[in-house]
């Protein structure tokens, strides 16, 4: 799953449950290694979008 998509999910799961786990960010990445422009990217626009990412 590309990044973009990896964002469209998490907001879709932060919007239905007012946040995203770290645990699901994880499962929605697939194993895929993601460099530390892409975590910023993901972690940027789930706060633009008012999505909290909480631990487990």
């Amino acid at each position: 799953m590309n990044v973009p998509e990896i964002i469209r999910r998490a907001i879709e799961i932060g919007e239905r449950n007012g946040k995203i786990t770290f645990d699901e960010l994880n499962q929605l990445c697939d194993s895929r290694v993601l460099d530390s422009k892409d975590i910023e990217r993901i972690l940027s626009t789930l706060s633009e979008a008012e999505i909290w990412v909480e631990g487990d």
